[in-house]
């Protein structure tokens, strides 16, 4: 499957229009592009064009799920990138697409109708369609001719398409439309450089007459002429939202406070939900932090929320977030392990330990990565996230309709006496096992300080930010014992197979057992060195 970055802009031009000269002025001879010396300044010379013929079916379900949330899913025929096409948001203006080649024997365009979109392009959009059927929307034909600009060394900046497109839509009612349109499209990879030279382009063709594109797609044009209104999907909108006035008077409740805090939690799981499936850096993480975002704030801010619901979704964001681990955890411990075997000596290691760890810690991603997938396909996640949509419209108590100066911080000095509860408890601990897990379980209540810290920005600035942070630097100390804590439960087991296999690796896995031991015990005396004036300083700032 071929991914790309697509980062374009469209113009609206008339049937007469004529492309503006677009090579730069000759600088050696004095030109001033900018100042209507005529072109773009960077683009040398222009490669020859290439007209041909196009012609692309679109899917989505009845309502149009897909189109609403700005996701295209199409099979194009006839040009230089035949095969499926499926264009995500990525944000800025810019798509992500993902190519699939047709497949042998796949029926052309006349037989369009019987073809169905691939699984795993299907299960990319698996959140938007939530199980909905989807079929033939509309049938775009483009003329299209392409022209590559050139920099001075005959490099391709960018590309300028003009289309001429005959577009219908499909179904019962069918619709008959044509328009003309420009894009340009980057072909680098230097974001900054780019947009200056799309807004110079797209300033050059204004200037020659052309217009801002109404529609972000050729299908939202024609969706667009056809009198749909995209909106978001139903299963996205706020059901029995208040009206503006009454959001406005109750935007300084507790309630209303924290439930922003949930949406913006919410929209980050809609978000980078087909990033994962797509195996993108970062995006297990993504989700899983926007899942603990989720379960701290409702624990947190228990008291605003119905009881029965705050116990139940604990529970379910939990076990996704469970489902999310293996993935990242593995991923992690990879690179940690492959850093810490660079730095010692060549004469410590012994045996192929770097494959050994590589083997089981890959091991561990790939089962990791199957339980994330069986757990975003699964009825159980659906049904989640049409509850996470309910949390955000459902009754709230009455200690949620008070003051959010008043009720919020009583709150958040209830949680800061639970992470403080927690630390004293450790410290009275002697070292070992028990400090370990109560140690943990501090790290876990820092997170939520943090998470109220940052939920509570919008009331109180300075100060939230302030608790986040301190709140922050006592969960990353802890989490480095953590971290340690759980590398050396890993290399003890290792490290005695090894030793009962008579390999010479469970030598230098076990050295590599006594620094992890080392660095448990390092990172829990900082903590305990640091945590006073931590405990001061939030109390100075925030809880006084």
């Amino acid at each position: 499957m071929n991914r790309q970055r697509e980062i374009e802009r469209k113009f609206s031009v008339g049937p007469e229009f004529v492309l503006p000269a677009l090579v730069g002025a000759d600088e050696e001879a004095g030109g001033d592009a900018a100042g209507g010396g005529g072109g773009v300044p960077g683009v040398a010379a222009l490669g020859e064009p290439r007209t041909f013929t196009q012609e692309a079916v679109y899917f989505d379900s009845d309502d149009l799920r897909l189109a609403r949330a700005k996701i295209t899913l199409r099979r194009r025929t006839g040009g230089e990138d035949d095969g499926w096409h499926l264009k995500l948001p990525a944000g800025g203006g810019a798509r992500d697409e993902i190519r699939r080649p047709l497949e042998d024997g796949e029926p052309d365009e006349r037989g369009i109708a019987h073809s169905a979109p691939p699984a795993d392009l299907l299960d990319i959009v698996f959140l938007r369609l939530r199980g909905a059927r989807v079929r033939p929307i509309a049938r775009l034909v483009t003329t299209r001719t392409a022209t590559s600009l050139l920099d001075a060394g005959g490099a391709e900046i960018a590309e300028i398409v003009d289309d001429r497109v005959s577009a219908q839509t499909l179904g019962e009612a069918t619709m008959v439309t044509g328009w003309r349109e420009i894009e340009v499209e980057l072909a680098g990879d230097d974001a900054d450089a780019g947009e200056k030279l799309l807004d110079e382009i797209g300033a050059a063709l204004v200037a020659a007459g052309a217009g801002p594109a109404p529609h972000g797609s050729k299908l939202a044009h024609l969706l667009g002429s056809a009198g749909t209104e995209l909106a978001a999907p139903p299963e996205e909108t706020r059901a029995g939202a208040k009206p503006a006035k009454a959001r406005k008077r109750a935007a300084r409740t507790a309630g209303a406070i924290v439930r922003d805090y949930l949406a913006a939690q919410v929209a980050a799981i809609h978000a980078v939900d087909p990033r994962v499936r797509l195996d993108e850096p970062d995006a297990v993480h993504r989700m899983r932090v926007a899942c603990r975002r989720l379960r701290s704030s409702l624990r947190t801010f228990a008291p605003l929320f119905p009881p029965d619901l705050v116990s139940h979704l604990d529970v379910e964001l939990r076990d996704l977030a469970g489902a999310l681990s293996g993935a990242r955890d593995a991923e992690v411990q990879l690179a940690y392990f492959a850093d810490r075997l660079d730095a010692l000596p060549a004469e410590l290691v012994r045996g192929p330990v770097q494959e050994t760890l590589t083997d089981r810690l890959s091991a561990g991603m790939a089962a990791g990565r199957e339980a994330a997938l069986a757990a975003l396909r699964s009825e159980r996640y659906l049904v989640l996230l049409v509850e996470l949509d309910d949390l955000l419209r459902t009754e709230l108590t009455e200690r949620a309709d008070r003051p959010a100066t008043e009720e919020l911080p009583k709150l958040v000095r209830a949680a800061d006496r639970r992470l403080a509860r927690k630390v004293a408890t450790a410290a009275a601990t002697p070292p070992g096992h028990d400090r370990d897990v109560l140690l943990h379980s501090a790290r876990k209540q820092a997170k939520r300080l943090r998470y109220a810290g940052e939920a509570l920005v919008p009331v109180f600035g300075q100060d939230a930010r302030t608790l986040a942070r301190l709140s922050e630097e006592a969960q990353e100390l802890l989490g480095i014992h953590q971290d340690a804590t759980v590398a050396c439960g890993l290399l003890r087991t290792w490290g005695l197979e090894a030793q009962e296999a008579g390999e010479p690796t469970a030598f230098t896995l076990g050295l590599l057992l006594g620094l992890e031991e080392h660095r448990a015990r390092t990172a829990e005396r900082d903590f305990f060195d640091a945590w006073p004036e931590l405990s001061a300083a939030r109390h100075r700032r925030w809880l006084r």
